[in-house]
């Protein structure tokens, strides 16, 4: 049961958060796409429609073949440190950090492979809709992908340099810590120095 819920709840997780990213990206094109502004924040925050063909806050423009390309690669490699990630309930937030970064990676994703104009337009070089823009510091207008990947970016960030020591992160990414590594090898070789004398022992008897 333990087993089925490892892949379960993280699986779920991830649908979740692609279906609200999804989901605001609907509302935004459904209510937005006609260059009208909602105020949540007065000036401060405001909800938009933008097209970007780029990266995460608009950088790297008209790269979609590539992202499309380097997306997979990474998600898979991020699921590979999942399934490597040790199961103790200290390393729980470093697996919410890895299933963030899947969920937002595919929901931006679905966007680039799918989200194009059928005109014109051709899969894998679609657009990604982002809606949330900080209009107080001009930030770069994001969508709800993008911020699961920021937010488990440094949450990833703070827990390997600010909580793991170096033998918990050197666990988390599969590898042996060096220093069970040194006390299993010595508690080895002190049982083989024992069988060794105990058989010497029997030799002289």
């Amino acid at each position: 049961m333990k087993k089925i819920g490892r892949v379960l709840v993280p699986l779920v997780s991830i649908l979740i958060m692609i279906g609200l990213d999804q989901w605001t990206k609907y509302l935004t094109i459904q209510y937005l796409s006609d260059g009208r502004e909602v105020k949540v924040l007065g000036d401060a925050l405001v909800l938009t429609y933008v097209q970007n063909r780029g990266m995460a806050w608009g950088l790297f423009q008209n790269g979609q073949m590539i992202f499309a390309i380097l997306t997979p690669i990474a998600i898979a490699a991020i699921i590979f440190l999942y399934v490597r990630t040790p199961w103790e309930i200290e390393y729980r937030p470093i697996r919410i950090a890895e299933v963030m970064l899947v969920g937002g990676a595919l929901g931006n994703l679905i966007d680039r492979i799918f989200r194009y104009d059928p005109v014109d337009g051709q899969l894998f070089h679609g657009y990604v809709v982002d809606m949330i823009y900080v209009k107080a510091i001009k930030f770069p207008v994001f969508n709800v992908a993008d911020s699961f990947v920021t937010v488990a970016f440094f949450l990833m960030i703070f827990l390997l340099i600010f909580v793991y020591n170096e033998d918990e992160f050197n666990k988390c990414f599969g590898n042996f810590p060096q220093k069970e590594k040194t006390v299993k090898e010595s508690e080895e070789k002190s049982e083989g120095e024992s069988e060794e004398e105990s058989g010497e022992e029997s030799g002289e008897e």
